[in-house]
């Protein structure tokens, strides 16, 4: 707790004008002196990302901690500094080598191609540190389903002579393959998914002309792919500067492949392979197609676009939730393709760019309107992975200064059809300025009792918020939702006040650790699930109906503030979480994060010498790595975990343990049949009649988990009964019938 708050004081004088600056320099000293301390600076490849022939160390490590690091470039050519932060704490503040040499070395992944966790568990100890002190030592190399095997020295070569080649961004000159098809893959600077992209398409190189764009990318970026592309054969690397156009990476790598296909990928985003496929494969047949991407907040960013009258063309159902997108077929016709993930014959594309410049600020609608005489046009909504990477490397879209050209609305009809078969239609027609016309919508009810509902919650979007939380207990809810008949959307925080929601009837806010406002329009409820202590009057007041997952809070607060604060506790998705009569083991289970603290309920149990179990990221500080059996589980595993295990552990925050908030996990571990050891909470004992076990201190909690784990526990056949109940009487579906009696109760009140 301690060593907790005076982190938190040394980050708020970091961040404080005067002391902040003396702090900073403080910080690059320490990091200056650990990796001083290393023999692991290799300055011959620090110069070389330089572009200079050589450097003495102190200089290179002067640089590194000061400005280098944050452009990946690295001191050690065995250390990818973009692969290994992302893996380790404050990486967007420390450098990478400095924050990997204060942890537990022997457990953190260094470089994409090889494989230092088991080369040091092979020879006991950290792997950079084995494999660098033996130049001739041979390192298993593998990529994408190659293997090759290199010494040491070898792997050092290739990185320093593409340093060099990434100082100057220097495109290669391999010769194109014969192909039918053109993959082109780009990637851009700061980007921690890259390694993910690159194995993907290197996986296609067989079949495949696969290119690799590196556009202002960071020196780790550029050395990893260089090496990729030296080892797998097909797979070629070109590079661009900053502040070059999209538009003009997509003619040089038009210029310089053979193929009849050509499919470009948007660097901000991930795909799946059959996402790759459809691509391809409506390419392949004729067709010029793009994605119907989803912004950064989980919002549709387009289903191609239509020129209805504006200076610049309408992105179909852009700003309407991503949900949306599952009313459309799998291909959709559309006047214009839109975003930066398309694929179209290289012929046309080709003779596309010679009428597009580098200021157009919407270069495929461009494209897509010189071509759409020869070629069918099409989105393809099941191609949507969330834009999740800021654009960091493009030319940023240039506004001319006189006022565009207005184009004639010709495509509206064309448009008002896609946005029908989404469900909606299209009220009229409005100027949403800087040269815009957007439509004004409506919902379309399947039928007069229908009510369209926003499940609102705390995650964020795309693959980041999908591990939270929030986000499963939000999915939970809308599928609960939908089963009582209702179309429902769930949107990430960021698209909480989106531009459509007056398309909504119902919204519901899922109170976690961010603050919502009730939307203009519609029926407002709010479920407060956790973190109390953030709430206010204003902001509950806002709302038609509140709910808390705590009867003492709702009670206490209503008096506070004079409001009526109804309470709804916590459930489980029995979709996921029912018993599969797997046989119980000895383990004693703990999933979570850290929070960037030591949690009392594992750490103290793993001193007194009892084996914890633990999933979940950053627990390096705090426990041995014996004791740490993931650092994640998939969300559709937990519920065969919990039912396995002899015991899960369970803690919460200090305000949720106060105001007597539960979380989640005790319903979804009594609802497999599953045991839990929790601290104490109000309500906790009393609801699950013997499944759940309360600890008064980590001392009493250690003499628990010391004895016999079915001493605590009920016998089977009553656990069988609990968990029965449990799934009965909290279930999503149970808490979803009190919310649409809620929304009813106010919309009939309004009529």
């Amino acid at each position: 707790m301690q060593r907790s708050r005076l982190r938190g004081l040394i980050r708020r004088l970091r961040e404080a004008r005067g002391a902040g600056a003396i702090v900073r320099a403080a910080d690059r000293l320490w990091w200056y002196r650990v990796i001083s301390a290393s023999s692991l600076v290799d300055t011959e490849y620090y110069a070389a990302q330089l572009g200079l022939g050589r450097v003495p160390a102190p200089l290179a490590i002067a640089h590194y901690v000061s400005r280098g690091f944050r452009r990946g470039m690295s001191l050690n050519p065995l250390f990818d500094d973009v692969v290994a932060g992302w893996e380790l704490p404050e990486v967007t503040r420390v450098p990478a080598l400095y924050a990997y040499l204060v942890n537990e070395r022997e457990t953190i992944s260094i470089h994409p191609w090889w494989d230092a966790v088991a080369y040091g568990a092979a020879r006991g100890g950290p792997g950079l540190e084995a494999a660098w002190a033996k130049p001739n030592e041979q390192l298993q190399v593998s990529a994408a389903g190659h293997e090759w095997t290199l010494t040491v020295a070898e792997v050092r070569r290739r990185a320093i002579s593409a340093a060099r080649r990434w100082r100057r961004a220097t495109r290669t000159r391999q010769t194109a393959p014969s192909r039918d098809t053109a993959l082109v893959r780009i990637v851009q600077a700061h980007d921690r998914r890259y390694v993910r992209k690159l194995v993907q398409v290197a996986r296609r190189a067989d079949e495949c002309d696969v290119l690799v764009p590196l556009v202002d990318v960071d020196a780790s970026q550029w050395v990893s792919t260089a090496l990729l592309a030296d080892l797998v054969p097909g797979v070629r690397v070109s590079g661009h500067r900053r502040g070059t156009s999209w538009r003009s990476v997509l003619a040089a790598a038009v210029r310089d492949v053979s193929a009849s296909t050509v499919v470009f990928l948007d660097p901000r985003a991930e795909f799946d392979d059959s996402q790759l496929d459809a691509l391809i494969s409506q390419a392949s047949a004729g067709a010029a197609v793009c994605a119907a991407h989803r912004a950064a907040d989980g919002t549709i960013d387009a289903v191609g676009a239509a020129d209805v009258g504006g200076a610049r063309p309408y992105a179909l159902l852009s700003g309407l939730p991503g949900d949306d997108l599952t009313g459309l077929p799998e291909t959709v016709d559309v006047p214009l393709l839109s975003g930066r993930t398309f694929a179209m014959p290289s012929a046309a594309l080709r003779r596309a760019l010679d009428d597009v410049d580098d200021a157009e600020p919407d270069a495929l609608s461009a494209i897509s309107r010189t071509v759409r005489d020869d070629l069918p046009l099409r989105a393809l909504p099941g191609v949507s992975p969330v834009l999740d990477e800021p654009a960091f490397a493009f030319a940023p879209q240039r506004v001319p200064h006189r006022p565009a050209r207005r184009r004639g609305g010709g495509d509206r009809s064309r448009a008002e059809s896609v946005l029908e078969r989404a469900g909606f239609r299209v009220e009229r027609w409005v100027e949403a300025g800087h040269g815009r016309v957007e439509p004004v919508l409506s919902w379309i009810r399947p039928h007069p009792a229908a009510r369209r509902w926003a499940v609102k919650m705390c995650a964020p979007a795309g693959k980041q918020g999908a591990v939270w939380g929030d986000a499963h207990f939000a999915r939970g809810l809308a599928n609960a939702l939908r089963r009582l008949g209702h179309t429902v959307v769930v949107d990430a925080y960021d698209a909480r006040a989106r531009s459509t929601t007056a398309v909504d009837d119902v919204s519901v806010a899922i109170r976690g650790p961010y603050a919502f406002e009730a939307t203009p329009t519609g029926v407002n409820l709010e479920w407060i699930i956790s973190h109390p202590d953030s709430l206010t009057r204003d902001e509950v007041a806002g709302f038609d109906r509140v709910f808390a997952a705590s009867h003492g809070w709702a009670e206490r607060a209503g008096r506070r503030w004079g409001l009526e604060i109804e309470t709804l506790l916590p459930c489980t998705d029995t979709d996921v979480f029912h018993p599969r009569g797997l046989p119980r083991d000895e383990d004693i289970v703990f999933v979570g994060k850290t929070r960037g603290a030591a949690r009392p309920s594992v750490v103290e149990p793993v001193k007194a010498g009892i084996p914890v179990r633990v999933y979940g990221p950053d627990w390096a500080h705090f426990v041995p790595a014996s004791s740490i059996a993931a650092k994640s589980i998939p969300h559709e595993r937990l519920a065969e975990r919990y039912e396995t295990a002899s015991i899960v552990l369970n803690d919460q925050w200090p305000d949720m343990q106060r105001e007597g908030f539960m979380t989640l996990r005790p319903f979804d571990v009594v609802a497999v049949e599953g045991r839990l050891v929790s601290e104490p909470v109000e309500g906790l004992d009393e609801l699950f009649d013997g499944a759940v076990v309360t600890y008064r201190d980590t001392d009493h909690l250690v003499e628990m988990l010391s004895g016999p784990a079915d001493d605590l526990f009920p016998d089977a056949e009553r656990l069988r009964r609990i968990a029965a109940r449990v799934r009965d009487e909290h279930s999503f579906d149970a808490r979803a019938a009190v919310l649409d009696r809620a929304a009813r109760e106010i919309a009939a009140h309004r009529r």
